[in-house]
């Protein structure tokens, strides 16, 4: 791709929109982002709502998430495309002029949409007040006048935030949303955002309402960093969090890389680097942060970097809490996929620095507390499903176990042995690939055996994309193929072209 921005008359509409940068030439070409996503590349004026049926002024009425508006499009000879700028360090770097030109909330002006109601009930009209708050607001008034953004909120504290919350006993985000969206607009305006992303992709909405809470909270934000009078609120990192989520159900990870998160994790770094103060919060944001780098870096083959020095996590093994045991898996598995990917610096040989992270993996699932044995095990599920039953007490235990698991194929991928050793485990019928096999039934079963723990099916579908090839058993590959679909619905990320990939091969 190039590397700079086409002019706002040359990107198509799709990149435009996710701010991100787009080949496209010519009216006749598509561009790689629409065909790695199999969408339309076209280029149209910039779209706005209006009102396609008169509705009776009166009743008017808001409407909940799960009612589903239907959000007509127009066209405006305006066009606002936000920029971002890159440093010199290869990252992002937010400026006031990266979006003097977003939209302005008079765009906003005829917001209007058809409501769908009840069948024998006609359809009422739902106009800005109704919809979305005025913008210029020091803060919005409490409590929120707005029914849909107060079930925005709610839509948050309820569906999304378990997902922050994973492996934090504390429910950092829920407590602390909960607590601080009454008197900080710009943690309202991202949980506004992510939560209406969120509702847009999985109920396949057609709507710019999140776009445009993405947008306030940026300017927000950009006006607290430009501010060196005072130290930041712990509020701005977990806005930043909660709008980097926002960034990955916006843009498929590997366009991420590509055109580099507006809010990457060294942008939250230089975020806190004598801004923020340190606490148990930013700890649990950066961990966020951590799990979804991740998941991303696996998908794109990347290394992670050294975010998860900054996560505040005790990588010894000497006794401390279980909840630590697990964020030591978690960390663990970003210097596998450092190592994996060529990322890491230590400085020893690659046999040596090999062999010193498997040894930890050994001596972790040595010393580990009894607790995170399986409450309950057998090989397998059922007669119709041969992967193993796994049963566990809480979210931190599943986490840790699918790490651990995650650690293993990662490094049994890239180890470094002779070919000679290599040939010599083919002959007593134990391959790395057998091992990593096992490994990957391991963390689907976790997922499978616990659907409580909803998030467990992340780290099932991130194996499943990056292993899937491994697998040829038809029994195996249609479950495979159905948690890898479960995932990608309920995390709202696109998996690169896993999925897709993973049906031609398995004929599914």
């Amino acid at each position: 791709m190039s590397a700079a921005r086409l002019g706002r008359y040359q990107a198509c509409d799709r990149c435009r929109t996710r701010h991100i940068r787009c080949n496209r030439r010519s009216a006749n070409e598509s561009c790689i982002a629409c065909k790695n996503a199999k969408a339309t590349c076209c280029r149209e004026r910039k779209t706005i709502f209006y009102k396609t049926q008169c509705a009776p002024a009166e009743p008017r009425r808001t409407t909940l998430p799960d009612e589903r508006p239907e959000i007509i499009v127009g066209q405006d000879p305006t066009d606002h495309t936000p920029s971002v700028e890159v440093d010199s360090v290869g990252f992002s770097v937010l400026s006031e002029s990266s979006l003097s030109s977003l939209s302005s909330p008079e765009s906003y002006g005829d917001l209007m949409t058809n409501v769908s109601t009840s069948p024998g009930t006609q359809d009422s009209s739902i106009v800005q007040g109704d919809f979305i708050s005025p913008e210029g607001l020091d803060k919005l008034p409490w409590p929120l006048e707005s029914q849909f953004e107060a079930s925005l909120l709610k839509y948050f504290l309820k569906t999304l935030s378990p997902w922050f919350d994973y492996c934090d006993p504390q429910q950092h985000f829920r407590t602390y949303v909960g607590n601080n969206s009454a008197s900080d607009i710009t943690l309202l305006y991202a949980v506004l955002a992510v939560s209406a992303r969120h509702q847009s992709t999985s109920h396949h909405w057609q709507s710019r309402v999140a776009d445009e809470y993405q947008q306030r909270c940026l300017r927000s934000l950009i006006a607290a960093l430009n501010d060196q009078e005072k130290t930041l609120p712990d509020t701005i990192l977990a806005s930043a969090a909660i709008l980097r989520f926002f960034e990955e159900m916006t843009e498929t990870p590997e366009e991420s890389v590509r055109t580099h998160h507006m809010l990457s994790a060294q942008l939250l770094l230089r975020i806190t680097e004598g801004h923020v103060f340190r606490s148990s919060f930013t700890d649990a944001a950066f961990l966020v942060v951590l799990r979804s780098e991740i998941y991303v870096a696996n998908l794109t083959q990347r290394p992670i970097g050294n975010l998860a020095d900054h996560c505040n996590i005790d990588t010894s093994l000497e006794p401390t809490s279980e909840c630590m045991w697990a964020l030591r898996a978690i960390a663990h598995v970003a210097k596998a996929t450092n190592l994996a990917y060529g990322g890491d610096s230590v400085k020893t040989t690659p046999n040596h620095h090999w062999e010193s992270l498997m040894q930890y993996i050994v001596d972790w699932e040595r010393l580990c507390p009894e607790s995170f044995r399986p409450i309950y095990s057998q090989k397998q599920i059922s007669s119709t499903n041969p992967f193993p039953q796994l049963y566990y007490a809480n979210d931190y235990h599943v986490a840790a176990r699918q790490h651990i698991e995650l650690a293993k194929v990662l490094l049994l991928a890239s180890n470094p042995q002779s070919c000679l050793l290599r040939m010599q485990q083919r002959r007593i019928g134990r391959s790395n690939d057998d091992r990593i096999r096992d490994s990957v039934r391991v963390i689907c079963g976790v997922a499978m055996s616990n659907p409580e723990f909803t998030q467990a099916l992340v780290g099932a579908g991130l194996v499943i994309a990056v292993c899937g090839e491994l697998f040829d058993d038809p029994v195996e590959t249609k479950l495979l193929f159905q948690l890898l679909s479960d995932a990608e619905a309920h995390i709202g990320w696109p998996c690169l072209k896993a999925k897709e990939h993973l049906r031609g091969l398995w004929r599914v």
